[in-house]
């Protein structure tokens, strides 16, 4: 009885059409997107200010890769004359050629320098760890300690000098609330092209190595890891699309040493 006097009296709730539920629909769409796309970019502001400064100031990173290829010894061709000391000559002849007094000195620490990017990292050795009946969630929680100090070396891969496959993983990004201090060493890894080089200092030894291959993986592809016998490479790994760990960037490379 109730119930037919509220319709009586015209306060019958109101229908909502289609149209109103697609409104709706598109709003909450829109306003979940910004909302994820800016919280997506706030946790990942660092990689993305570098990957904006480098193409807003490439000649700062042309800069840092003229100064990093010449500290490794990768271009001689832009040495300032001025800077070099002629070399005693012999006593019948005059000679011609330079000591570079800014001549390329080993680092110290196992190291990564990726001229093209403007970065030089300690490189983590992990190829001595043990890992007891495949602990593969301790191996990740191994490596993700060793990223917090620079890129690393995966275990069970090849040495420098070695024959076989030198893999070293570094991030992309990472989480800003994170301790480490090389979140977004390879943010700009994608900008290496075959032909770009890259030099591994290993217990003092340089190894050049030059970039002859380029692709995207699954992140639980595994192939990338196998060790060739006949030849000496180097593998640099990270995740793409920047801030995701959807795929796996890889980079090839040989060793020109």
């Amino acid at each position: 009885m109730q119930y037919h006097n509220v319709h009586k009296r015209g306060l019958a709730v109101e229908k909502i059409t289609f149209g109103d539920r697609l409104w709706q629909f598109i709003r909450f769409t829109v306003v979940t997107g910004m909302i994820f796309a800016i919280t997506f970019f706030a946790i990942n502001f660092t990689a993305y200010k570098q990957i904006l400064t480098s193409a807003l100031n490439p000649e700062a990173q042309a800069q840092a890769e003229r100064v990093l290829r010449i500290a490794t010894g990768t271009d001689t061709a832009n040495i300032d004359t001025s800077k070099l000391l002629p070399v005693l000559p012999d006593k019948k002849e005059v000679r011609k050629s330079f000591a570079w007094i800014d001549f390329p000195i080993a680092s110290t620490d196992n190291r990564l320098i990726v001229p093209k990017l403007g970065q030089s990292v300690p490189l983590v050795d992990m190829t001595t760890e043990h890992i007891e009946g495949e602990n593969w969630a301790d191996l990740e929680n191994q490596i993700q300690d060793g990223l917090k100090q620079g890129v690393v070396h995966y275990p069970g891969t090849a040495k420098p000098g070695q024959f076989g496959n030198v893999f070293i993983t570094g991030h992309s990004s990472y989480y800003p609330w994170d301790s480490g201090q090389f979140k977004d060493t390879f943010a700009l890894l994608g900008q290496l092209e075959i032909g770009d080089q890259f030099v591994i200092y290993y217990n003092q030894i340089r190894y050049t190595y030059r970039v002859y291959d380029k692709f995207e993986v699954a992140s639980d592809n595994v192939n990338v890891l196998e060790q060739p016998r006949d030849r000496k490479i180097s593998t640099l790994m990270t995740c793409t699309p920047v801030g995701t760990a959807l795929r796996r960037l890889i980079i090839k490379a040989e060793d020109i040493s």
